[in-house]
């Protein structure tokens, strides 16, 4: 089962963040993406990475690093789009690093504590844009499915090694990323169907 649920969560960890990366660049849009909730994910997966590194978790290390990746591309194009200003993203990489560096010198326990109060609650932004407001664009559907069923092998795979730092803040992850999945599909739907009710309006009468 640690095996398994292992896997499971690195691949999903691997793939769950790179449609949304994809649909910004793609839609050219970043609307209903929020800014804070990509700093506080770029810092709480450096933490997760280095904490990874220090308990010889390979799905962890893979995982994070891939994502923390991910999240560098989607904040690149959040400051391309004036969403968000350059100096946050490199504030919160190079700080985020040297601060987990120091502290896992320390104890890698409160490393993962760390993990746990900074890196849970980057889903919250996100969570309250979608509550907030029914134009969600930029969101991707496919990434926060993706992100509720990797949430699901972390918790899984935490129960399995007897770690709660890696288990129970995807207690946390699951609910609010599949209501931001819904959340994020039903605004897709409207889009669609407004703009097609806008080409049947613009047709000339017969």
């Amino acid at each position: 089962m640690e095996a398994v649920s292992g896997t499971i969560a690195t691949m999903l960890g691997v793939a769950f963040i790179w449609p949304q990366v994809i649909r910004v660049y793609a839609k050219k849009s970043v609307e209903g993406v929020a800014p804070l909730g990509t700093i506080i994910s770029i810092a709480g997966t450096i933490m997760w990475l280095i904490y990874g590194v220090a308990t010889e978790s390979i799905p962890m290390v893979l995982s994070n690093l891939n994502i923390e990746i991910a999240f560098l591309f989607l904040a690149a194009y959040l400051v391309h789009k004036q969403a968000l200003p350059l100096w946050a993203p490199i504030l919160a990489f190079v700080g985020t690093l040297a601060f987990s560096l120091l502290i896992v010198q320390f104890s890698v326990t409160l490393l993962g504590l760390a993990g746990v109060f900074i890196g849970t609650p980057a889903i919250f932004p996100q969570f309250w844009r979608a509550v907030r407001t029914p134009r969600l664009y930029g969101v991707s559907v496919v990434s926060f499915t993706l992100l509720a069923m990797m949430g699901i092998g972390w918790f899984t795979y935490g129960l399995t090694i007897g770690d709660p730092v890696v288990s129970y803040p995807n207690l946390v992850l699951i609910p609010c990323s599949s209501f931001i999945a819904w959340k994020a599909w039903r605004s897709h739907h409207v889009a669609v169907d407004q703009r097609n009710v806008t080409v049947v309006e613009a047709e000339p009468a017969r």
